[in-house]
């Protein structure tokens, strides 16, 4: 239960999240910002932080070394404690659909790996649109969200205030992209083709836009789930799709390899950048290596997957 279960109207409640948050990202041995400092950054009177800091060492959530002129270190954490004086009581996040083997086993491998030493419940929310996701994170709806590494570089670059966290590696957010066709001997999109986009997918649009960059084409754009069926009833004469979908759903159509660098293959986990104790948080609780395990685990179907 956290400080504020308690001390609902303590005027110092919220003085000691913050500081409780601050301690989380900091490393032992770093020196604590001087009372000026904090009271500046905070906008709180000295005396609340001297009084903050007291609780959190009594509470043992801290200690703190002074060292006189040179300022106060940070000598020990317990980083269980802070999380409750922080009033974090969950992680919520957000990925895409489970529809493929490679996202169920992620979904499994994030789920599985997420519930820590520090007791956090944590929950998934799924959402196809990378966009959407990334805003409601933004907008503070989730805690972090699970994007390929193209949309988070995308993200980034348009400025959104965000930070890649975890870089989960090639292959883990899918295998590959594909184009579909409907006719068995079409080998590459060409002038006057119906191209099939998804509504609110901006990862396959997006996909789907750089090769046909250059290119005639009409797109046609419909739901998600009425692209391979519109494909199939040759309504439209191209798409982009995950391998992974079509392998999993044995979709017996045309299908060509896409080259890329790799960049929408790798699943990457983020937050907002104006939540730096998730980034330490994240980092200290997830293993990469054993998401991937039991990513692979789903995948080749020895286990099954739970999320």
């Amino acid at each position: 239960m956290s400080y504020t279960d308690f001390h609902l109207f303590d005027k110092n409640a919220s003085t000691i999240i913050f500081l409780s948050k601050l301690f989380i990202q900091m490393d032992l041995g770093t020196r604590i910002p001087t009372f000026e400092e904090l009271s500046k950054d905070i906008g709180v009177a000295r005396g609340t932080i001297q009084n903050s800091l007291k609780k959190l060492q009594e509470v043992r959530a801290i200690d703190i070394n002074p060292r006189g002129h040179m300022g106060s270190y940070l000598v020990s954490k317990n980083t269980k404690i802070l999380i409750q004086m922080a009033d974090i009581r969950q992680l919520l996040g957000a990925m895409s659909l489970p529809y493929s083997k490679t996202y169920e086993g992620l979904a499994t491998g994030l789920i599985t790996t997420l519930h820590n030493e520090y007791e956090i419940p944590v929950s998934m929310a799924y959402m196809r649109d990378a966009v959407i996701r990334l805003d409601a994170m933004i907008k503070g709806s989730y805690d972090f969200v699970i994007l390929s590494k193209g949309s988070a570089d995308t993200a980034i670059k348009l400025g959104k205030p965000v930070v890649k966290v975890i870089d989960f590696g090639p292959k883990t957010y899918l295998s590959a992209h594909v184009l579909l066709f409907s006719n068995q001997k079409s080998k590459e999109i060409v002038d006057g083709m119906r191209v099939g986009l998804a509504k609110d997918a901006h990862e396959q649009n997006r996909w789907t836009k750089k090769l046909c960059r250059g290119k005639k084409v009409n797109y046609v754009t419909l739901d998600y789930s009425k692209i391979i069926p519109a494909l199939k009833q040759k309504e439209i004469d191209a798409t982009v799709w995950n391998k992974d979908e079509v392998n999993d759903a044995l979709i017996q159509m045309n299908t060509k390899p896409i080259q890329s660098n790799g960049e929408d293959t790798s699943a990457v986990l983020m937050v907002n950048k104006y939540r730096p104790e998730l980034i330490k948080l994240f980092r200290e609780i997830i293993d990469i290596e054993e998401v991937k395990r039991i990513q692979q685990e789903v995948i080749l179907e020895t286990i099954s997957p739970q999320y």
